[in-house]
């Protein structure tokens, strides 16, 4: 496959194929530029047609078109939130389903249905223990490596799964989170990643009160007698 429109021709000619969209930069309209591939998938009536799909156009890395397939049911059961991310936003260019695989692909940007309170609580740990390990001994890689966790927490507490890094900025202007901006999160983050203190605690204090309000208190209250040391307004084990 040589071209964007001859995979469009093909799908549009065969009725096992279901629907096609674009995903990643071109998907999105951003960061697009004369080198920037096509990522389609496109989504075919069953798994026997999809093996068969995928044995005729095989995925090629670094592709002008890189394609990857799917049924509508397996879109519908995508349980990895990184998996959910890719079809986020993207752009359904056929749709055979009387609008269920454009519906299907939108529903991509939140959890999986029943997730977000177990993802929540095992985001907003590990970010608080990432938090913890760098305050306490001054480690720099503890406080970069409690970014992802924090950035879990935050985009699960809307019911939102984690972008990927390269369309953080993108995501967070084009769909905001409530109760942050990109103009407040991103310069923050970027101080957290120096293992600023104040920074971190300027970010535990964002966060504690979108958790708390949303009923993840007990989670916060586990780390005690730390919780005030954390927020920066108490010593390490004051009682």
């Amino acid at each position: 496959m040589t071209s964007f429109e001859e995979l469009l021709e093909v799908a549009r000619s065969r009725d096992e194929i279901v629907g096609l969209y674009v995903f990643g930069s071109r998907g999105r309209d951003f960061m697009v530029d004369e080198r920037s591939d096509w990522d389609v998938c496109v989504v075919l009536a069953d798994r026997e047609a999809q093996e068969a799909f995928d044995r005729e156009f095989r995925y090629t890395h670094g592709a002008q078109v890189e394609i990857v397939t799917a049924t509508l049911e397996g879109l519908r059961d995508l349980a990895s939130e990184h998996s959910r991310y890719a079809s986020a936003h993207a752009d359904v260019v056929l749709d055979e389903t009387d609008g269920e695989l454009t519906r299907v692909v939108a529903e991509q940007e939140s959890l999986p249905g029943g997730s977000r309170d177990a993802i929540v609580r095992d985001a907003l740990d590990g970010y608080i223990n990432q938090t913890y390990r760098s305050l306490r001994y001054g480690t720099r890689l503890d406080a970069v490596e409690a970014i992802p966790y924090a950035l879990r927490t935050i985009f699960a507490l809307g019911d939102r799964v984690r972008p990927y890094n390269k369309y953080l900025e993108w995501e967070l202007r084009h769909d905001p989170l409530e109760g942050w901006t990109a103009d407040e999160l991103l310069p923050l983050i970027d101080r957290v990643l120096t293992g600023e203190p104040a920074a971190q605690h300027e970010l535990f204090n964002r966060v504690e009160p979108q958790a708390r309000s949303a009923g993840f208190g007990e989670v916060i209250d586990s780390w005690e007698p730390d919780v005030a040391w954390l927020r920066g307004s108490g010593g390490y084990r004051d009682r």
